[in-house]
């Protein structure tokens, strides 16, 4: 993984030097267009210059969206790949946020039983979160309407992960915010010093200070990027990096609700703090300090409007979640900062106390 600025416009030389690739290999290259096409304008356009020396160069720009995450688009890059004569030995690209890594990532994973994978983040979720660590994944439609999140994905890490921080000049306010959820995440499983830092170094983030930005998203991916090395498999430890994670996804089931994932996340992380209170694990200052952090981030706290359908809903999807084990759900909960665990089976009460927490009645 490669952290700094200015390294977009080195996409070409970085490949050969960092990645061992071959001046004549052939790319298929996937630009999430972004909003108002500004990321397949400007980083997506740096991104095929430097690649234009390579062999064959497929590019496919794409909308990128949790409805649009799924077997649809994944078809139509086989389907490119095949007319171009992309072979074993070729390389996908993939340049945007975390669902457009998602997306490459399971395309690499299944072309040919595998090819290269080499992913450039251009949002600070995907540079800290979805870019690393080989989960790949789509989304599949669930039976009661709602949407599955990556219930369809393999495990295919890249071989070279680029965060250009000067990409993040361009991303709205709202994503950067969002991103910082997984940054929280991060700092409550590494403890008091990651924690700390990122509350110091939180408003230069949200100004976006370029001396500010490298190391902090440096030390963030570095957390994640320890937790992965130890257990890429998710055999334990790796299970930890679902803190919040198990309600959030409950929460993106319903596309109605409009909430971005890091978004989900942040309420995720409160609503898991309340959890590990009602499980006799942490006291009631630990929710408190978890949402005022996630409140200065900008990040909502809470759900707005929530019905008792809606509700009802959401607990039912977080039993189709990744971390049910033999009908079994695993919540991932604190006892502390820099003490997270991994609880089976908690109980409806510890459950519900979570979504008591975050729920506004509708």
């Amino acid at each position: 993984m490669l952290v700094g600025r200015g390294l977009l416009p080195q996409l070409g030389d970085l490949l050969q030097v960092e990645a061992n690739a071959g001046p004549r290999e052939s790319r298929y290259l996937m630009v999430d267009r972004g909003v108002d096409d500004v990321v397949a304008l400007s980083h997506g356009a740096v991104a095929e210059a430097g690649l234009r020396s390579s062999g064959t160069l497929v590019v496919d720009r794409f909308r990128a969206g949790e409805h649009e995450k799924g077997l649809a688009v994944v078809q139509a890059g086989w389907d490119r790949m095949l007319a171009s004569g992309l072979d074993r030995t070729s390389r996908v690209v993939a340049v945007g946020g975390g669902i457009a890594c998602d997306v490459a990532g399971f395309i690499a994973a299944t072309w040919m039983r595998g090819v290269k994978l080499t992913l450039v983040p251009t949002t600070l979720l995907a540079m800290v979160d979805a870019a690393l660590g080989g989960k790949t994944g789509i989304n599949r439609p669930l039976p009661d309407g709602g949407l599955g999140k990556n219930l369809v994905g393999a495990f295919w890490p890249a071989d070279l992960v680029i965060c250009d921080t000067d990409t993040l000049a361009t991303l709205p306010d709202r994503e950067l915010r969002a991103g910082l959820a997984e940054c929280i995440k991060h700092g409550l499983i590494e403890g008091e010093e990651t924690l700390a830092s990122l509350e110091s170094e939180l408003d230069g983030v949200l100004s976006r200070d370029p001396e500010v930005l490298p190391a902090f998203v440096a030390r963030s991916a570095g957390v994640k990027a320890e937790v992965v090395r130890r257990d890429f498999r998710e055999s334990g430890e790796r299970a930890l990096l679902n803190l919040g994670h198990t309600y959030a996804h409950a929460m993106e089931s319903r596309s109605s609700l409009g909430l971005l994932h890091g978004e989900a996340v942040g309420i995720g992380l409160v609503a898991a703090a309340a959890a590990s209170v009602a499980a006799g694990m942490a006291s009631p200052a630990l929710v408190e300090r978890v949402r005022r952090l996630v409140d200065r981030c900008g990040l909502p706290v809470a759900l707005p409007g929530v019905t008792e359908v809606v509700l009802t809903e959401m607990r039912r999807a977080m039993t189709l979640d990744k971390k049910v084990a033999g009908g079994v759900l695993r919540l991932v909960l604190m006892r502390g900062v820099g003490a997270v665990e991994v609880v089976s089976d908690p109980g409806s009460e510890v459950v519900d106390a979570g979504w008591a927490a975050v729920r506004t009645e509708g």
